[in-house]
């Protein structure tokens, strides 16, 4: 018999198998990439650019917490006074729903003050400006309120020709009523309501509110736990982002809502926001999806004592930007007309892609699409990554106001920067999920390495991988993780000479496995 063949194969597939290892990719959650104010804003927000980093410097705050909570204000402005047409059947409304995540002593309360400050000046004006026209307005219903209360009482001891002439005049102070409904000044913003006040709220401001706290809990941020009730509240929350109706029954009152527009503002404790992620109804109705969690770097432990402030003309300009967006107007705005306050009743002007701009949102589409599917990076965030071209669409509509409140079109340029967020976005809704948005493939890669480090094994079959993790997993599950590892350059299989040459008789031998020595080193 000729063995030198075999021989030959045998040296070579020994000399193959002592091949150095290449080093084998790091098994670490996703890192949260920066969000780079030069690629996701338009030349025209140069100024905005300026003052996103001087606040995050004055108030030693993460850069990347700056740009999305004051654009997410400044969707309060835009939110029923605008909106986007993307397509024959596809309207997007304003409102942003922003959270960004940050431990305690990471000064939410002071950056969210500063940049809401002009809101609450702007409420106040309106508030002052409107007191004495909605004071004699609410006069008026009194007056006719107390002459119908006199004419039911006279209608109770009434007789003859009197009924007839005192019905009439209870049917026509009914509609005297009816011609001045209720009427306040806007507020704007709330920190804490539960589903039934931000309801009365919507109502009270013409549909549009902001959820703006730097406090919020779990509970709040689901809706005012909405699972004691059912469910209840989180579809006004829903309803309030995607601009569907929302239609309220009760007992003496009903509240309905055409077009409601919530905006959402929050920096939250990340324990809020994972146990979120853990409520089955937050993820099944998709308000998980709809919301961009935002984890940036922390600053505490490098920051400086004694910053330099933002200076007066950035302040000013951010001042002066939200008042021309909190200026606009929308349907159900209180406003003064020569006959008194009324609500206006023009609607929300909608803004069409400019011909560039929709061949840059389509090629953002098309990547997300061919990402979402079986197979794809972007598989285990399908969800939140089949939503987000709505969300680039609102901060485009966002962005483009902020230049031009009078904008009929979104501008290439505009379009190009909030299309730049994506992977900023994207990459941060994985760190906050964590393992959550990891493919059941990487899950199990990851426990099988651990579990070949635990054991310090220099090689395994693929029987021995499914005894490490048996858990109900089938063989292609497994094989599916040896794949991952085979990949990632911690496993390799034997050169096919030496495999042969291992072959006992029987069944087909369990294919086999060399370990990377890195996986043994600690």
């Amino acid at each position: 018999m000729n063995t030198v063949p075999q021989i030959l194969d045998l040296t070579a597939a020994r000399a193959e198998a002592s091949a150095p290892w290449p080093k084998p990719r790091p098994f670490t959650r996703h890192a949260a990439p920066a969000l780079d104010l030069d690629k996701c804003l338009p030349p025209g927000l140069d100024q905005f650019r300026k003052f996103c980093r001087a606040v995050a410097e004055s108030l030693q705050v993460p850069p990347d917490a700056v740009a999305p909570l004051a654009l997410a204000l400044a969707s309060i402005g835009t939110s029923r006074a605008l909106e986007v047409e993307l397509a024959a059947q596809w309207r997007e409304t304003a409102p942003l729903w922003f959270a960004v995540l940050a431990e305690p002593g990471e000064r939410k309360s002071a950056l969210l003050g500063l940049l809401a400050a002009p809101v609450h000046d702007w409420q106040a004006e309106q508030r002052e400006y409107l007191k004495h026209a909605l004071a004699q307005y609410a006069e008026r219903r009194r007056v006719i309120e107390a002459r119908m209360h006199g004419v039911r009482q006279k209608l109770q001891r009434a007789t003859g020709p009197d009924v007839g002439k005192l019905e009439r005049d209870a049917l026509n102070f009914a509609a005297d009523l009816e011609r001045l409904p209720i009427l306040a000044a806007p507020e704007l913003i709330t920190s804490n309501a539960t589903p039934e006040a931000v309801r009365d709220l919507l109502c009270r401001n013409g549909e549009k509110l902001a959820i703006v706290s730097a406090e919020t809990d779990a509970g709040q941020l689901m809706g005012s736990r909405y699972a004691k009730t059912g469910g209840a509240n989180i579809d006004l929350f829903l309803s309030a982002f995607t601009g569907e109706p929302a239609p309220s029954h009760r007992v003496g009152r009903d509240a309905p809502l055409a077009r409601p527009a919530l905006a959402m503002v929050l920096c939250v404790q990340p324990e809020a926001v994972a146990a979120m992620l853990r409520d089955i109804v937050a993820r099944g109705r998709g308000f998980v999806d709809r919301l961009c969690l935002i984890q940036p770097e922390s600053r505490m432990g490098s920051r400086i004592l004694h910053p330099a402030s933002v200076p007066p003309d950035l302040l000013q300009w951010w001042g002066q930007t939200l008042r021309r967006l909190l200026d606009l107007k929308w349907p159900g705005r209180v406003m003064l007309t020569p006959d008194g306050p009324a609500r206006c009743e023009r609607p929300p002007n909608v803004l069409r892609l400019a011909h560039d701009a929709e061949a840059v949102f389509d090629a953002l589409r098309l990547d997300l699409e061919s990402r979402i599917g079986e197979g794809g990076d972007l598989r285990p965030v399908c969800g939140f990554a089949s939503k987000l071209p709505g969300v680039i669409a609102r901060l485009a509509l966002t962005m483009q106001a902020m230049q031009d409140p009078e904008a009929e079109r979104i501008t290439r340029e505009t379009m190009q920067a909030a299309c730049g967020w994506s992977a900023f976005l994207l990459g941060h809704s994985r760190v906050v999920r964590g393992d959550a948005a990891e493919g059941d493939d990487v899950k199990l890669a990851r426990r099988l390495l651990a579990a070949i480090k635990r054991h310090e094994l220099a090689e395994l079959t693929a029987r021995d991988a499914h005894r490490l993790i048996d858990t109900g997993q089938t063989a292609g599950q497994v094989a599916e993780a040896l794949d991952v590892l085979l990949d990632a350059e911690w496993l390799r299989e034997p050169p096919a000479p030496l495999a042969e040459l291992r072959k006992a008789g029987g069944r087909p031998p369990s294919p086999r496995f060399q370990v990377n020595p890195t996986a043994l080193d600690g």
